[in-house]
């Protein structure tokens, strides 16, 4: 055969049809598509630091250093983008998967049952020690409790679901979410749980079965209905947003407190009771309103209560700022039966008089205590402040006293109460869930 004169010998047709098959499966592969599951364990839970055997039988909450490595993850996941993000139907799984997509234009997290964690049966909510006493094998011994993910005909000695199993309906899953993106590529980000790496075995090898950090990254590829593992168990992505979380700086936050209402002035204890403001208190406001009158805040939040409402409102009346926002947690610590009481008829030695430890206080019967209230208001800040940054300007909070002085013994360092009547105000800098003192001081009612 010839063109043109020029003869084509056997091997330029081979070359020809070596050429041809190369560029059309090129073709074929880059119009195939092509999902990457960026699959998260959730952050570090209560469960994790007393090492129970909490699987998909219960939930533990986060813990502050989990929330904080959640939101860190986010940042470091911050180039990745997501066309979709889903997660176990466990409350450490949503939360997690809910701080790392916080400040990405996203839809909803979507919650599958099949992505929870493997169950442990009998076993469920008891502890890695009890396990080790009663078996002989450790707790996180687990191809002895769960078997080994190829093994169909496992009995587990603790009746748990079978790591077999496991890994059935955890691809189950995935392929379903394919399936719901079936002719798209992207990202998509699962957050599950530890038997993560129960189902990755299955791509790895004889390599040993390994312990999935906390927060930490695997990602499979999927085309054409087949999975590739390409990373696993990988901190650098959380280490990478933990260093931009520090380069962020700290926040500033101002608490503030106006005690000067209608019950105070008659002497009577005011929890979550409420009562207008007197005179000195609306003119202490408006004090506030002059003082702040410059500062551009990132948010603005309140207790639920009329007299926070009343000050947050004042102090920023006639500028246009961010809408006042809500958050119970801010109301004032309940005292119980000892609500509208008057101070007059407690004990000398009362936390609530003598100006004590606010974090002594507990109720003989209904309410809460110094401690718990506490507790409350650093939740709020440590869960709430990550949704701004530090350039935006100061977060102001308006709550009440006795709350702001137990959270304040309990978690602001050097701290002391002047012990003065008036108007609270303390200015914090929060770096990395630690509170310093910027500025504490109180107006004295005129």
């Amino acid at each position: 055969m010839a063109v043109r004169g020029y003869p084509f010998t056997a091997g330029v047709l081979l070359a020809l049809a070596f050429f041809t098959s190369f560029f059309a499966r090129a073709t074929e592969q880059t119009q195939t598509p092509e999902l990457t599951f960026y699959l998260v364990r959730h952050g570090q839970t209560w469960s994790n630091i007393r090492e129970m055997t909490v699987g998909g039988g219960g939930n533990a909450p986060l813990t502050d250093k989990g929330r904080y490595d959640a939101r860190s993850l986010g940042l470091g996941l911050a180039d990745v983008p997501f066309i979709a993000a889903y997660s176990s139907t466990l409350g450490r799984a949503i939360e997690t998967a809910g701080y790392i997509v916080e400040r990405r234009n996203l839809s909803p997290v979507r919650h599958l049952e099949d992505l929870k964690d493997i169950g442990w049966g009998e076993a469920e909510g008891g502890t890695v020690d009890e396990l080790t006493q009663r078996f002989g094998h450790s707790g996180n011994d687990f191809l002895f409790y769960f078997g080994r993910w190829d093994d169909a005909h496992f009995h587990s000695p603790v009746k748990a679901e079978t790591m077999y199993q496991f890994r059935q309906r955890f691809d189950s899953a995935l392929r379903s979410i394919a399936q719901r993106h079936q002719g798209q590529s992207g990202n998509v980000l699962v957050v599950a749980h530890s038997s993560l790496g129960f189902y990755l075995q299955q791509f790895r090898g004889d390599a040993p079965l390994a312990h999935l950090s906390n927060t930490s990254v695997s990602v499979l590829k999927y085309r054409s209905g087949r999975f590739q593992l390409v990373d696993f168990n990988n901190s650098d992505y959380l280490q990478r947003g933990r260093e931009a979380m520090e380069a962020q700086g700290a926040y500033h936050v101002v608490l503030l407190a106006n005690p000067l209402t209608l019950l105070h002035q008659r002497g009577v204890i005011e929890g979550l009771t409420d009562s207008d403001y007197t005179q000195a208190g609306l003119a202490a406001n408006q004090t506030l309103n002059r003082r702040f009158h410059d500062i551009q805040p990132a948010a603005i939040w309140s207790s639920r209560l009329r007299r926070a409402d009343k000050m947050a409102h004042d102090v920023f009346a006639g500028r246009r700022v961010a809408e006042v926002a809500y958050d119970d947690r801010l109301n004032e610590l309940f005292v119980g039966q000892l609500e509208a009481t008057p101070l007059a008829d407690l004990a000398a030695d009362s936390a609530l008089v003598s100006r004590g430890q606010i974090t002594h206080f507990s109720p003989a019967k209904t309410g809460e205590s110094g401690q718990v209230a506490a507790w409350r208001l650093q939740q709020f800040l440590n869960e709430t402040l990550p949704r701004y940054t530090p350039q935006q300007g100061p977060v102001m909070v308006f709550t009440h006293p006795y709350i702001m002085r137990a959270f304040a013994e309990r978690y602001v360092p050097g701290w002391r109460d002047d012990n003065s009547d008036g108007v609270k105000i303390m200015e914090l800098n929060v770096n990395n869930g630690i509170y310093s003192i910027k500025q504490a001081e109180t107006i004295k009612p005129r």
